[in-house]
């Protein structure tokens, strides 16, 4: 058992450092301030760089991390770059003041997003996705945590293209009912961007087992849920801000209701005209 709450192996360093920050020595406590800070810090530093910063000696620093659970300083540099690759806003912040240099960073680091999520998108698979969906029966489109607000971005626009469009787990519903509604003919979509649920690859799993297709719309950082999809795309989401972008994602959604809308059928086109033409009769937009 854990000397302390602050050792628990599950808690992440910033739960630790505020766990022992009461019973930390004055100098450890100059390290503690440093690392609340800035967490994320830790994952680029030595153990000599953080000492200077702290103003502190490399045994302090070692004394520190041990007091906190960890074996060794590697090891809590370790777990703080899981932290990131997870994607923790805690883990992935650096230290940007606001203003016109700011806004520049924002603009090349999208930029770069969209680049290199766009170049590695297939046109060949691209047109596969689409015409699968324009034929399909039925399209389900779930997300969750930030990708929920994707997930319904794609959903409106498809519905606009095709009937029997909706995203799952509607009010009043959970993913059983409309997972139970899949079968061979249909497309299943997950959005699946990183700092997934738990249960995240058994839905995916279990929407597969219906026979339906499944499309995966994730980044790098996704695992075993691929196995169970007939197609993966993949986003770049990882900057060096606090909160990943999700611009990558945007664009492919987009570029799939494109891809959706040049190759369905004329049934699909019919549905459009529906669609524009109720539009007029209610005057329900501006």
């Amino acid at each position: 058992m854990p000397k302390n709450p602050a050792e628990s192996p599950s808690k992440s360093l910033s739960l630790r450092i505020h766990g022992a920050y009461d019973h930390l020595p004055e100098q450890e406590r100059r390290i503690a301030d440093v690392l609340l800070q800035y967490p994320g810090d830790l994952a680029a530093h030595t153990a000599t760089e953080l000492a200077r910063r702290s103003g502190v000696s490399n045994a302090t620093v070692t004394r520190f991390f041990k007091r906190l659970g960890f074996e060794t300083f590697d090891a809590a540099r370790q777990a703080s770059r899981r932290l990131q690759m997870q994607g923790s806003p805690l883990h992935t912040a650096s230290r940007v003041t606001p203003g016109s240099e700011f806004l520049s960073a924002i603009l090349q680091e999208e930029i770069a997003v969209l680049d290199s999520t766009l170049s590695a998108l297939n046109p060949v698979t691209l047109r596969d996705i689409a015409e699968t969906i324009g034929a399909a029966r039925m399209v389900k489109i779930a997300g969750f945590r930030n990708s929920h607000a994707l997930a319904q971005y794609l959903a409106a626009g498809l519905s606009q293209l095709r009937p029997n469009t909706s995203l799952m787990a509607a009010p009043a519903q959970s993913m059983a009912e409309d997972l139970a509604q899949l079968r061979a003919g249909d497309v299943a979509v997950f959005m699946g961007l990183r700092r997934r649920p738990a249960a995240f690859t058994d839905l995916v799993k279990v929407a597969a087992e219906t026979g339906a297709s499944v499309l995966l719309i994730t980044d790098t950082s996704i695992r075993a849920a691929p196995a169970f999809a007939r197609w993966t795309l993949t986003s770049t989401v990882q900057t060096s801000q606090a909160f990943d972008s999700y611009v990558g994602a945007m664009a492919i959604l987009r570029a799939l209701v494109l891809s959706v809308a040049t190759h369905s059928g004329e049934d699909n086109r019919g549905h459009l005209e529906r669609v524009e033409a109720l539009h007029d009769t209610l005057s329900d937009l501006e």
